[in-house]
């Protein structure tokens, strides 16, 4: 695992942080993803924060400069319910990409969530988003009767299963 990263609890002056990283134009065009507006970003945050079945972790960088000891967030990772299918997601700001932070990230994580079979969706233009969850073990699922129902022409989906 990346040494610098590490996950915590989210803490509510994380949230303005993950608002400015959903608004981003180009992460929001690596994830085919639709930026939200404040109330709505804060009505979602709200509700993920209220469902316990929710696991929701923000993504903390260490500072590299040993007399800097400041810790940055450089996202959030959580995994939540859908259609009856636990889903992992993972939001990183770009600061961030290409420094193996969402590999440890998302390593560090299935340590927390050990459910399986775990599912993901990511856009199919990702390939470094694909390449991480493919890192830690998820497989690329061809059956559409195991696909978990999101815009099939945009995404590809991903499942991690239980080791045998």
């Amino acid at each position: 695992m990346h040494a610098n990263v590490r996950l915590r609890d989210v803490e509510p002056g994380d949230l303005p942080v993950f608002f400015a990283h959903q608004r981003d134009p180009q992460a929001l065009a690596m994830a085919a993803f639709q930026s939200r507006d404040r109330a709505a970003f804060d009505k979602h945050w709200a509700k993920l924060l209220a469902d316990d079945c929710n696991l929701k972790q923000t993504i903390v960088v260490a500072s590299a400069v040993p007399a800097e000891s400041q810790d940055h967030v450089a996202g959030n990772i959580g995994s939540f319910m859908m259609e009856g299918k636990r889903e992992v997601g993972y939001w990183i700001d770009r600061a961030y990409w290409g420094r193996g932070v969402a590999t440890a990230a998302l390593t560090a994580f299935l340590r927390l969530d050990s459910t399986r079979p775990l599912y993901a969706g990511v856009a199919k233009h990702n390939a470094a988003s694909i390449r991480v969850l493919q890192k830690c073990g998820f497989e690329l699922i061809r059956s559409s009767g195991e696909e978990p129902k999101q815009a099939e022409d945009t995404h590809v989906f991903l499942v991690l299963v239980p080791s045998e």
